[in-house]
């Protein structure tokens, strides 16, 4: 939605500056190729700058498929 509004970068840019960000249920269903790619970009964005916690309530055995 903020891609076709014109407000993507501003919302990315807005996650970049928190200190501390939480991704909470990670993983629960399958990511997109475009979440993933905003994923990434926020990550890379907040490199070197804030903290990130993921968490997941997926068994360790689910993490990778084997």
């Amino acid at each position: 939605m903020a891609r076709l509004d014109g407000s993507y970068l501003k919302w990315l840019n807005q996650i970049a500056r928190v200190k501390l960000l939480i991704l909470d249920d990670f993983g629960l269903q399958p990511l997109s190729h475009d979440i993933k790619m905003a994923l990434l970009q926020i990550l890379e964005d907040r490199y070197a700058f804030g903290s990130t916690i993921i968490t997941a309530q997926m068994p360790v055995g689910n993490w990778h498929p084997t």
